[in-house]
């Protein structure tokens, strides 16, 4: 009796030994399948599969002329990426943002704005899209548009000529003369009046849509670096106390060359004076 419970005993493990075995191929299996789940589901990611999307690689206030520095390329699903976003840096680099961008971030159409679509704003895009990098515009005042007989526009460049007059030294009979000096050289006009031109006015279909100047013009825009902004201001003022006025000569197309024999302040100089600017050493009152 003793030895048939003894066998009746073992008999009974077997059912327990093959549950334990098909519970472990179970869970083998499960791994094995959840396993080739996440590298089919992470292909995607690894193979480069999404559409390529420009970023911002980082904070980016709005205003701010964008570098290859500030954006990366990311592959991102069809499904979420944005109308108009970009696929490359290439072309995007220069422009300039509209509003503020959250690292991360996709760059659309409608989020910058500069020479590749400048064109959206027709013949007289806003000043600020138009001015050189690293540069200023300021203005000035002329009592009509001197020199080239009022046809310079948009687009030229122009040399800056200060105009006062003078008392000679050692003179006691109260006699002046007039003294005029260049005091900034290869200025781009950005405008002229109130007038301003679409840097690609030349590429339109119809050439004689392009802004041209205004004969009667009071002031003209300028393009220049800020310590020739400093030194136009200062020369506004010079020509007020002394009795003179700013003018302006046109340069011909290509012709940059530097006139060596007149004064350049230096950008690390001391802020500019007016008998300095004009070479010489004081100016009578």
């Amino acid at each position: 009796m003793i030895k048939g419970m003894a066998l009746s005993k073992g008999g009974s493990r077997l059912p327990l030994i093959l549950g334990l075995i098909l519970g472990l191929v179970a869970a083998v299996l499960v791994v094995v399948y959840l396993t080739s789940a996440k590298d089919e589901g992470g292909s995607t990611s690894s193979n480069g599969e999404g559409a390529p999307t420009v970023v911002a690689a980082q904070e980016i206030p709005a205003g701010t002329r964008l570098t290859a520095a500030m954006l990366r390329v990311e592959s991102i699903p069809q499904g979420t990426q944005l109308a108009g976003a970009f696929s490359s840096v290439e072309g995007l680099s220069g422009q300039v943002t509209r509003v503020p961008l959250v690292a991360g971030e996709q760059i659309i159409q409608t989020k910058v704005t500069g020479t590749t679509n400048i064109s959206a704003f027709g013949d007289k895009p806003p000043l600020a899209l138009i001015i050189d990098p690293g540069q200023r515009a300021v203005s000035i005042e002329l009592s009509s548009v001197i020199g080239a007989g009022g046809n310079i526009r948009p687009g030229d460049f122009v040399d800056v000529i200060l105009i006062v007059q003078v008392k000679p030294e050692g003179d006691t009979q109260g006699t002046s003369d007039q003294l005029a000096a260049t005091i900034i050289q290869n200025a781009k006009v950005l405008a002229v009046d109130q007038t301003t031109t679409n840097p690609n006015a030349e590429a339109s279909s119809d050439p004689s849509k392009s802004t041209q100047a205004n004969q009667a013009a009071t002031s003209m825009t300028l393009g220049v670096s800020p310590i020739q902004g400093e030194t136009v201001a200062m020369a506004e003022t010079c020509a007020h106390n002394h009795g003179g006025r700013l003018s302006v000569s046109l340069r011909g197309v290509g012709d940059g060359q530097a006139l060596s024999n007149r004064t350049q302040w230096p950008a690390d100089g001391p802020p500019p004076t007016c008998a300095k600017v004009l070479g010489v050493s004081a100016l009578g009152q």
